[in-house]
């Protein structure tokens, strides 16, 4: 989390993509796998633009440092740095693993799948940011996040499964972080941090609330939560 050399942030990067493709096809049935496996291709596609962001950094910039390419500004690597941000913190159109990732167990989704593992996305936009301020990248990170945000937040209140309620709202605030960290501004970068942390906290522990639901009626349908 806090390394300058992309090497290191990308080696621990695609960890946590192992450790989510492990653990979505914990219990080995059909769906599960299925899951698992989108997960994992969504994730090393950004995986791969990463990859490519660090070869151009190496060779057209003589640095693997992050600051360095923040504070350099030059297009293809933030670009591409940005693309795998968009894709780990499961923006439209690849919030569909995210979504995949519900089979997997409680605890799973609370910590990897909405307090940890989608917030590499967003922490690696959010360390982005000071390229991204008023520039074509930074516009279409900002739509990008914007539409999820409010896209994502119609879906939620639609649904009737309570992990999918949690799992929409996820993707919806990542949206707002995102298009936060796009605009690029002290203040909208400051407001992206917090939410950040808030939503980290609040949303693993929503996450164990349904599971504990679940065990106790054996439904997660938010209406058979009635009077609880």
């Amino acid at each position: 989390v806090l390394s300058e050399n992309l090497l290191w942030i990308d080696f621990f990067w695609e960890i946590t993509s192992i450790c989510s493709f492990l653990l979505i096809g914990y219990t080995q049935t059909e769906e599960a796998i299925h899951n698992s496996l989108r997960a994992l291709w969504m994730n090393l596609l950004g995986g791969l633009g990463f990859a490519v962001a660090i070869t151009y950094s190496a060779l057209s910039l003589s640095t693997v440092s992050l600051q360095a390419v923040v504070s350099q500004g030059t297009v293809i690597p933030v670009a591409l740095l940005a693309f795998a941000g968009l894709t780990k913190s499961a923006q439209f159109p690849f919030s569909q693993w995210l979504l995949g990732a519900m089979v997997a167990p409680t605890p799973t989704s609370a910590l990897l799948h909405s307090a940890t593992m989608v917030k590499a996305g967003v922490y690696m936009l959010l360390r982005l940011s000071p390229a991204l301020n008023d520039t074509l990248t930074g516009q279409m990170v900002a739509l990008i996040g914007g539409f999820t945000f409010f896209a994502a937040s119609l879906l939620a209140i639609s649904q009737s499964d309570g992990k999918k309620v949690l799992a929409y709202s996820t993707i919806s605030n990542l949206g707002l972080i995102t298009a936060c960290a796009g605009v690029g501004m002290h203040e909208t970068v400051w407001a992206a941090i917090f939410l950040l942390i808030f939503h980290a906290v609040s949303k693993s522990m929503l996450f164990q609330d349904v599971g504990a639901v679940e065990n106790a009626l054996g439904s997660r349908n938010i209406e058979d939560m009635q009077a609880l």
